[in-house]
Parts: C-alpha cells; sequence; structure tokens
C-alpha cells in the first residue's frame, strides 16, 4: 500500500497569521490532531496537538497567537508513492507523530499514526472516501456474541441475507458524513460500488471473524 492512500484528502489548513485558537476550532471540527499551515499556496508549516499542549503550559493567549509562532516550520514531508513501511519508519527515526504527504509538490494530506496503525483495516471507497473495519479482538462480551450470531446466520442463510449485520458491528469509523455505527438508512445512502467494496472487505475478514469467536482448541485465556 503506497502512503497516498492513506492520506487524507480533505487537508485542514490555516494561514500562518490565523491565531492558535482559530487552528484548534479548525482541528477540532475536523476531528483531526493536525493542521497544515499555507502560505500563497505554498507548505509553511505544520502545527499540532502537542504545539496545543505546549502553549497551554507556556500559558499562551490562544486569540493572539499566530499559528507560525507555535508550528514546526521544518516539515517533514514524503512523496505519496512511498510504502506504508517506509513511512512509518521515517516517522519512528523522526519521533513525530504526523507526516505531510506531497503529490508534485502540493500537499495532498497528512497521514498520523493512528492511520498507519489502521492501514491494515481500512478499506478504500471511491471520491478518496474509506472506512475502516473494526479489530473483534476489541469487541465488547455483548459484540462477540452479536458476532458470533450474525456469522451463524451468515453460515445458514447466506451473505446476501446477513451482511449488513456485520457491517454495521465492524465498521468502526469512515470519511463519510453518515451515522456511525452504520444501520440500514446509512448503508443504503452508499453507492453501488462502495457497498460491493465493504461488503467484499467484510466477506473477506470471515475466517479471521470465525477464530475470533472459537478460538483454536487448547486455547486458553491467561
Amino acid at each position: 500500500m503506497k502512503i497516498g492512500e492513506l492520506a487524507s484528502g480533505d487537508v485542514v489548513s490555516v494561514a500562518p497569521t490565523d491565531s492558535l485558537r482559530e487552528a484548534t476550532r479548525a482541528m477540532t471540527a475536523a476531528g483531526v490532531g493536525s493542521a497544515v499551515l499555507l502560505e500563497d499556496s505554498r507548505l509553511a508549516g505544520i502545527i499540532t496537538e502537542r504545539d496545543v499542549l505546549r502553549a497551554v503550559a507556556e500559558s499562551v493567549d490562544p486569540d493572539v497567537t499566530p499559528t507560525a509562532q507555535l508550528a514546526t516550520r521544518d516539515v517533514v514531508t514524503v512523496e505519496s508513492d512511498w510504502e506504508v513501511y517506509e513511512a512509518a519508519a521515517e516517522m519512528a527515526s523522526r519521533h513525530i507523530r504526523h507526516l505531510v504527504v506531497l503529490q508534485d509538490g502540493q500537499v495532498l494530506g497528512v497521514v498520523s499514526v493512528r492511520d498507519l496503525l489502521l492501514a491494515g483495516q481500512r478499506v478504500q471507497l471511491g471520491n478518496r472516501q474509506w472506512a475502516v473495519l473494526r479489530d473483534p479482538l476489541t469487541f465488547t462480551v455483548r459484540e462477540r456474541r452479536k458476532l458470533q450470531r450474525y456469522l451463524l446466520e451468515v453460515r445458514d442463510l447466506g451473505a446476501d441475507e446477513s451482511v449488513n449485520d456485520l457491517l454495521g458491528l465492524l465498521i468502526g469509523s469512515w470519511s463519510l458524513d453518515l451515522s456511525l455505527p452504520p444501520d440500514a438508512a446509512a448503508l443504503s445512502a452508499l453507492t453501488p460500488s462502495d457497498y460491493a467494496a465493504l461488503r467484499e472487505a467484510v466477506l473477506a475478514e470471515l475466517p479471521d471473524l470465525q477464530r475470533a469467536v472459537h478460538p483454536a482448541p487448547g486455547w486458553r485465556r491467561r
């Protein structure tokens, strides 16, 4: 997987003259932990949650302090054709949590540590949208019981009848402006190609899902 596939398409950007409060409002509204500084459409820096924490610790006035005063100006960037493992190695070696991804010299998006951790559970949809499938190992006891019931339904009734229940349980986040966890209305709002991509991803996970609710003989919780 190329890092460009993980880069957020909706880049949160602020001007160097914008205040810290304006930047944090933009980050909060988008649900992200960073914002890039753009000056005449050129990358001029990045401000992250760490910078905000430092500002609070130093009692910086968020209403009058410009982002340029707090942001990292020497931004670490990678090209969109880098492999995910290469980007992960770059972040680890530099002890950073965000990478700015460029394509043809322009900011394509920002990748965070969380994006890398969830790369294997990410399903790419159309129009640079995406969804992330949950790891069943993180399920509560009630959710595991639901999963077991849904898997039995898939076995007895077929995937066509029961895949919606699995989708509703497994989709943990997505970039779409639709409700989560996805219900029948949210799933019906998907384009046929997006629904097909999610359905294919879930069906590919069936063996692992079966093992999650039916551990191998001899398995013992420690």
